[in-house]
C-alpha cells in the first residue's frame, strides 16, 4: 500500500468545518489501522471504553456525513471534501462509542481510518487496481485547540475567546480587549460604550466595529475622544475576532485600521454533542465590601434544535454602581493637579468615581432553518438598552465635588439580520449572504449649565447593510490549489438628530447646535472585492486581492462669514450654505506571501495592502457652537478628501506540539507593521474663515493632514499550554509620533479690503488675500490621534488540578505610560490641547474556577490585587476616570 501525503491546513478542494469539544478527544488515542469495510475492532478493557455518543446522521454524501459526525462527536476537522465525492455514508442513529460510530458511518466505503493519537484521526480513501490497493488521498481529522488557527494564519489576527472573558469578568466592555495585542480603547468608565482602536487608528469607521458582521456606525460628537461607539454586553458573546489592517475580504469596505467582529452566542454552542435542548445560566456579583460597585452581572440562554430548525433565546443584565479607584502609586501631574498642589491626587484617588453607575439589559433571539440541499436561513434580533449619566471631571482646586453631571443618556441599540448560506458538496460553491438593519438611538437629557438652558435631544443612526460572498476552490494538481473568495458589500448610514433646543434663524445653519454638531446626513458605501489564494504543498501561499469602493455623501451645511459693504466701512455677516452631494470611488489592491522554510511548525509571512476611507457625515457637515455660546465655533468642510492608506507587514507564526512534554503546544505570532496614511482627517484648531477676518484658536474644522500620518510598531503574542500549566503573553510596542499640519484657510476664499487714503476711507473693493490663503500651520489637534498609543502588555500564568477541574491563575497588566517631562520635572502637554499624562503602571489580577460537576462551574476573580491607581491607556482625557481599585467578584454558571 502506498500512502499519500498528509493534508495540512486548507487543502485542495477543501471545505473547512469546525466542531469543537475537547472533552472527547482523549478517547481517540492509540488505535490500529483497519479497513472500514472490515469493521470489527479489537476489544478494549471495560475501564477504557469511551463514553457513548448520541449520534443521529442520515445517509448522505460521505463528506457531509463526516462533518456531521465531527460535530456530534465533538471533534475539529480539516479535510479535503473533493476526495470523498461520489461516496455515500451509512445512516447512524443511536448510542455508539467513537470507533463504532465512525465505522458504521463509513459502512462499505473504500476508506481506511486510523486513530493516530489523542488529537488526531486520519481517513484514507483507497481504490482497487490491477496492482492492488492504492491510497489516493488522506483526510486528517485534527484535535487542535480552538484558536490554534490564529498561529497558522499568515496575517495579523487576534481572538478574545469565552474562556478569557470568564476568567476575569469584564465590568466595562473595553476590559475585553486588554489581552489583544495592538488593540486599545478610548474608554470612559462613565460611558459603557466601546470605541475600538487598532494600532493607533480609530473613529468614523476606520475600524469596522461589527456585531455578527453588522456594522455599528453610531457616532455622537463630544470632545473628540470617541467618534464611533458600540454597545454590547460581553455576557452574550462567544468570541471577538480582530483582523488588523486593510483587507480584500468581507468587512473591509472603507476600512484602513481593521475589523473587530463581536460574535454572539449561537444555538450550536448550547447543543453540542447532539443535544436537542440545552441552556446556560451565569450570575456574577461583587463580594462584600470588595464588590466595588458590581451589583449584578448575569445572563441566561436557552436553545432547542432538531435536524430541521433551531432556536436560541438569551437575556442579560448588567447593574453597576459607582466604584472606588485604586489609591497606590502616581496618577500624573497635570490632569490630577499635582503641579499646583500635591494633595490633589490623594483626594482623587481616595474618592469614589461619581456617575460611573449604569444599567444595561440585552435580549437576543436567533431562529435557524435548515433547508434542503445544504441550505440554511437564520433570523436574528439583538436589542441592548443602556442607561447612564453623562459627566466630566471638574477642576480639582476649590471644588466641593470632583465630577459634574451634565445629563443622562438612554441608549437603545437594535440589530436585525437575515442570514442565508448554501454549501453543497461542491468545491466551487460556499455561498453566504446577509441583509441587516442596525438602529442606534440615544435619548439624551442635558441639564442647565450657567446661562445655557437644558434641553432634550435624540441622536439616531440607522445603518442598512447587504453582504454576499462565495468561495470557490480549484484543484490544479495533487499539490496545487487555488481558492477564490469574491463578493460585494453595501451599507447606508442615515443620521437624524432631533432636539428641543431652539435654533438660530439668522444663521447659515438654522438648526440648533446640538443637532448640527452631529448633523443630519446620509452616506452610502458599496464595495466589490475578490481575493485569490494559491497554495502549494502546504508550505507556500501567495495571495492577491482587489477591492473597489465607492461612496456617496449627501447633506446640507453652512458657515457665517464677514465682509465689507463696498463704498462704506460697515461690516456685515454673510451666510454661506453648501448643498453637499459628493461621490467618488477607488481601487485598493492587497498582496501576501507566506512560506514554511523546511519545518512544518514555522511560517514566515509578509503582506502589502492599500486602504481607502471616505469622510463621514459629521466630518463633512459639522457646524455650531459646542458649548451653546461663547466664541468657540466648529465649522464644516464639504471639500474633504478621502484617506488613503498603505500598510506593510512582516511576521512569523510558530505552532509546535510536543515541545517540552508529550501533548503540550506552543503558539507564537510576531508582526512588524507600518501603516502610512495620506490625507488623514483630523479636527484642526485655529482655522481662518473665508471672507474678511483672522485666524482664531476658537475656530476648528476637520481637515486633511498635509503631512503623512504613520502608525508603526511591533506586536508579540504567545500561547503555551501543557495541560497542567499554561501561559499567555502579549505586548504591543508603538514607534514614533506624528505631525499634523493643514492650511489655515481650510476653505480658501480669504479676502482683504482695499480702501482709499485714510483709515476711515470707504472700502472700494474686496480682493483675495494670497498670503492668508496660502498659509499653513502645525498646531495641536483635537482628537484621539493627538497621542500615539503607549506600549502595553499582559502576562497570564495558570495551573490546573484534579483532572483539570480546578483552574487557578494570575494576570499582570502593564502600561509603559506616555508623558513628556518639562524643565521643572512637570508633565507638559505633547501638543497643547490634551495633556500627554499617562503614568506607567502594573496591575495584578487573580482568578480561579472549579468545575464541580459537568453542569456546574464556580469562579472567583480579584481585580487589581494591590489596589494600584492608574489611568487606562488612551482613557478619556476629559472624564479623567481612574481604573477600578481592588474588586472581588464571584460567578456561578450552570449548563444543561
Amino acid at each position: 500500500m502506498k500512502v499519500a501525503r498528509r493534508c495540512k491546513g486548507i487543502q485542495a478542494g477543501s471545505r473547512l468545518a469546525l466542531a469543537i469539544h475537547l472533552g472527547l478527544l482523549a478517547m481517540l488515542a492509540g488505535q490500529d489501522l483497519v479497513l472500514a469495510a472490515d469493521a470489527p475492532k479489537p476489544a478494549r478493557p471495560a475501564a477504557e471504553q469511551p463514553a457513548l455518543l448520541n449520534l443521529d446522521i442520515p445517509a448522505q454524501a460521505l463528506g457531509s456525513a463526516v462533518l456531521a459526525f465531527a460535530e456530534q462527536a465533538g471533534l475539529q476537522v480539516l479535510f479535503d471534501s473533493e476526495r470523498l465525492q461520489g461516496l455515500q455514508s451509512t445512516a447512524v442513529k443511536g448510542q455508539y462509542g467513537v470507533q463504532e460510530g465512525l465505522a458504521r458511518l463509513l459502512g462499505n466505503a473504500p476508506v481506511e481510518y486510523r486513530f493516530t493519537g489523542e488529537r488526531q484521526v486520519t481517513l484514507t480513501r483507497v481504490a482497487e487496481s490491477a496492482r492492488g490497493a492504492l491510497a489516493l488521498a488522506t483526510i486528517t481529522v485534527s484535535g487542535q485547540q480552538k484558536n490554534d488557527w490564529v498561529y497558522s494564519s499568515p496575517r495579523s489576527v487576534s481572538v478574545v475567546g469565552r474562556e478569557q472573558l470568564d476568567r476575569n469578568p469584564p465590568r466595562h466592555a473595553a476590559d475585553m480587549l486588554e489581552e489583544a495585542p495592538g488593540v486599545y480603547s478610548a474608554v470612559s468608565q462613565q460611558d459603557p460604550g466601546l470605541s475600538v482602536n487598532i494600532r493607533g487608528i480609530q473613529d468614523y469607521g476606520r475600524v469596522n466595529m461589527s456585531i455578527d458582521g453588522m456594522r455599528q456606525n453610531y457616532q455622537q460628537s463630544g470632545h473628540q475622544q470617541r467618534n464611533g461607539t458600540l454597545y454590547v454586553d460581553p455576557e452574550l458573546l462567544s468570541e471577538v475576532v480582530i483582523e488588523k489592517g486593510a483587507t480584500s475580504t468581507m468587512g473591509g469596505a472603507g476600512v484602513i485600521g481593521g475589523v473587530a467582529n463581536f460574535r454572539t452566542v449561537e444555538a450550536a454552542d448550547l447543543l453540542a454533542g447532539g443535544k436537542e435542548i440545552g441552556g446556560r445560566v451565569r450570575v456574577t456579583s461583587g463580594i462584600g465590601h470588595l464588590g466595588n460597585g458590581t451589583h449584578f452581572i448575569g445572563s441566561s440562554a436557552f436553545a432547542i434544535g432538531t435536524e430541521v430548525w433551531d432556536m436560541l433565546v438569551a437575556v442579560s443584565e448588567r447593574n453597576l454602581g459607582d466604584y472606588k479607584p485604586g489609591n497606590k502609586g502616581s496618577i500624573g501631574e497635570l490632569r490630577s493637579g499635582a503641579a499646583l498642589n500635591p494633595s490633589y491626587p490623594e483626594r482623587i484617588k481616595n474618592s469614589n468615581v461619581a456617575y460611573s453607575a449604569s444599567m444595561m439589559r440585552s435580549r437576543l433571539v436567533k431562529l435557524g432553518l435548515n433547508l434542503p440541499a445544504d441550505q440554511r436561513l437564520q433570523l436574528s434580533y439583538l436589542e441592548t438598552d443602556v442607561n447612564y449619566s453623562d459627566a466630566n471631571m471638574m477642576s480639582v482646586e476649590n471644588q466641593a465635588q470632583l465630577w459634574e453631571k451634565l445629563g443622562s443618556s438612554r441608549i437603545t441599540a437594535r440589530n436585525l439580520a437575515l442570514d442565508y448560506s448554501y454549501a453543497p458538496d461542491n468545491p466551487l460553491i460556499d455561498f453566504k449572504a446577509k441583509i441587516y438593519h442596525v438602529d442606534n438611538r440615544n435619548d439624551q437629557s442635558t441639564l442647565t449649565r450657567g446661562s445655557t438652558p437644558g434641553y432634550e435631544i435624540t441622536y439616531q443612526t440607522d445603518t442598512y447593510g447587504l453582504q454576499a460572498q462565495n468561495t470557490s476552490t480549484f484543484t490544479l494538481s495533487e499539490l496545487s490549489v487555488i481558492k477564490a473568495n469574491y463578493g460585494l458589500e453595501f451599507f447606508y448610514d442615515k443620521v437624524r438628530p432631533d432636539s428641543t433646543q431652539p435654533g438660530d434663524p439668522t444663521s447659515a445653519v438654522t438648526v440648533p447646535a446640538s443637532e448640527s454638531l452631529t448633523p443630519e446626513g446620509d452616506r452610502a458605501l458599496g464595495s466589490l472585492f475578490g481575493r485569490l489564494d494559491y497554495d502549494y504543498d502546504g508550505w507556500l501561499n501567495v495571495n492577491a486581492g482587489l477591492r473597489y469602493d465607492r461612496y456617496r455623501l449627501r447633506g446640507e451645511t453652512g458657515i457665517n462669514t464677514r465682509t465689507f459693504v463696498i463704498g462704506t466701512t460697515r461690516q456685515i455677516g454673510v451666510p454661506v450654505t453648501y448643498d453637499v452631494d459628493t461621490e467618488e470611488g477607488r481601487f485598493s489592491p492587497t498582496f501576501g506571501l507566506s512560506i514554511k522554510p523546511g519545518v512544518d511548525w514555522l511560517q514566515l509571512f509578509a503582506s502589502y495592502g492599500k486602504g481607502w476611507r471616505p469622510p463621514a457625515v459629521t466630518e463633512t457637515l459639522i457646524s455650531g457652537r459646542p458649548h451653546g455660546g461663547g466664541a468657540e465655533s466648529t465649522l464644516p468642510n464639504p471639500f474633504l478628501k478621502p484617506e488613503r492608506s498603505t500598510t506593510w507587514e512582516v511576521g512569523a507564526n510558530v505552532l509546535k506540539e510536543n515541545l517540552l512534554f508529550s501533548d503540550d503546544r506552543l503558539g507564537i505570532k510576531v508582526a512588524y507593521f507600518d501603516t502610512r496614511v495620506d490625507d488623514f482627517i483630523f479636527m484642526n484648531m485655529g482655522v481662518q474663515l473665508p471672507g474678511y477676518g483672522t485666524a482664531s484658536i476658537s475656530n476648528s474644522a476637520y481637515v486633511n493632514n498635509l503631512e503623512q500620518t504613520r502608525f508603526k510598531g511591533l506586536e508579540y503574542q504567545l500561547d503555551y499550554d501543557a495541560g497542567v500549566a499554561y501561559g499567555q503573553f502579549n505586548y504591543t510596542h508603538m514607534i514614533g509620533t506624528n505631525d499634523f499640519c493643514a492650511k489655515t484657510a481650510w476653505l480658501g476664499g480669504v479676502t482683504t479690503p482695499v480702501k482709499g487714503a485714510g483709515s476711515r476711507s470707504p472700502v472700494t473693493a474686496m480682493i483675495p488675500d494670497a498670503q492668508a490663503n496660502a498659509a499653513t500651520h502645525c498646531r495641536a489637534i483635537l482628537g484621539s490621534s493627538e497621542h500615539m498609543p503607549m506600549d502595553r502588555g499582559t502576562l497570564t500564568l495558570g495551573t490546573r488540578f484534579f483532572d483539570r477541574k480546578l483552574d487557578i491563575g494570575a494576570r499582570a497588566r502593564y502600561s509603559a505610560g506616555y508623558y513628556v517631562k518639562g524643565g521643572a520635572q512637570v508633565t507638559t502637554s505633547q501638543t497643547g490641547i490634551y495633556p500627554a499624562d499617562w503614568k506607567p503602571y502594573t496591575v495584578y489580577d487573580l482568578y480561579s474556577s472549579y468545575r464541580a460537576t459537568d453542569q456546574l462551574t464556580l469562579r472567583l476573580a480579584m481585580e487589581n490585587v494591590t489596589n494600584r491607581a492608574y489611568l487606562v491607556p488612551l482613557g478619556d482625557v476629559l472624564a479623567f476616570t481612574l481604573g477600578r481599585g481592588r474588586t472581588l467578584q464571584g460567578t456561578v454558571e450552570y449548563q444543561f
